[in-house]
């Protein structure tokens, strides 16, 4: 059978930060894009379930930068690093916005 990792929730967004959007930029969905793991990839038990908190803005390239975090799992903070370092986001709304996630993981 097979098993199933995914990211079963990107439950916070943007907690301080209240004010309307200017643009269209969708940060969730560019989240998924660049956050997906394949069978096996992440290394936690059948039911398990691993968390990584994560605050980010984004630079004038596009790119994440990481502000604070907080894991469950340092293996799996590792990967979601290595992912969120690829992301590059093409239309950036307000460089200044702080971005407030967390990720949870369970394997199914």
């Amino acid at each position: 059978m097979k098993v199933l990792v995914m990211a079963v929730a990107i439950l916070g967004s943007s907690l301080l930060n209240t004010s309307a959007a200017k643009g269209n930029l969708d940060i969730k969905k560019e989240l998924k894009k660049a956050i997906k793991f394949e069978d096996n990839q992440l290394k936690i038990e059948k039911n398990e379930t691993a968390f990584v908190k994560v605050s980010f803005t984004l630079n004038e390239l596009g790119e994440v930068e990481v502000l604070d975090m907080n894991y469950s799992d340092e293996e799996i903070k590792t990967q979601l690093l290595s992912k969120l370092a690829k992301m590059r986001v093409k239309q950036i709304d307000n460089q200044d916005k702080v971005y407030h996630y967390n990720f949870t993981f369970k394997k199914l």
